[in-house]
């Protein structure tokens, strides 16, 4: 299951839910990652002390061309758009950011994380080291899900706001978990080290103020999904793909 699922799992009612556990255990993975190439540069670029912008400049000259050119599919040009519009988004919010202060490397993949018999699927994008051998992880969220700026009333959103903002205390609080699981292999885990560049929203969302509640819930949910786990049934839609 991956990590952003669980957060939208804790934050949703109990027939959304239901979907999010279905889709987890049956929906297919994308074959190609959504934003892969705006991902790859925005870790490359944080990852130097620099922050050279022509490390981004190069990846949206040659993105600009694949969208534009014959020789690619429909699909391979609005995915280069979409990889355009995610690091113009960063560059344009980087200072509300605040991240180009932190020491910042990128990080090796490490295994899934296991929590109370589940599987989650939680990548950092960079490490964060800090004083006397302290360590946080970082994730740069550039997906449009739940979009603020994809709506016309105020209150919708500040709704998907604050949506986005629930999701990045939940991915901090398993970010942590994480780095504990890998011993001392990265240093002394601090949580005020971890964090999510939230893109969309511009903010750099740090751990809650219930920050040890919200681990226990991860934990509490996570048994909870365990046990349901054998008893999810695929849908029809399922068997017509």
């Amino acid at each position: 299951m991956s990590a952003v699922a669980l957060a939208e799992y804790l934050i949703l009612q109990a027939d959304q839910q239901e979907n999010i556990l279905h889709d987890s255990r049956f929906a297919r993975p994308p074959i190609v990652t959504a934003n892969g190439e705006a991902m790859r540069a925005l870790r490359a670029y944080n990852a130097t002390p620099r922050r050279d912008e022509s490390v981004l400049d190069r990846v949206k000259t040659a993105l600009t061309i694949k969208s534009q050119s014959p020789d690619f599919k429909p699909k391979t040009q609005d995915e280069a758009r979409r990889c355009i519009e995610a690091i113009e988004l960063f560059q344009r919010n980087e200072n509300a950011l605040g991240m180009r202060h932190l020491a910042l490397r990128e990080c090796d993949r490490l295994a899934p994380l296991q929590v109370e018999g589940v599987v989650l699927s939680i990548q950092p994008d960079l490490i964060v080291d800090g004083a006397e051998g302290r360590v946080g992880a970082a994730i740069i969220r550039v997906a449009k899900a739940p979009d603020p700026a994809g709506c016309k009333l105020e209150t919708t959103r500040l709704k998907r706001g604050d949506h986005r903002r629930e999701m990045g205390w939940y991915l901090v609080a398993m970010l942590q978990l994480l780095l504990e699981a890998q011993g001392k292999s990265f240093g002394r885990v601090d949580r005020d080290l971890c964090f999510v560049a939230d893109v969309r929203l511009g903010a750099r969302i740090g751990a809650a103020e219930d920050h040890t509640k919200r681990i226990r819930a991860i934990k509490g949910a996570c048994r909870q999904i365990a046990a349901l786990w054998p008893t999810i049934t695929p849908k029809p839609s399922v068997f017509a793909k």
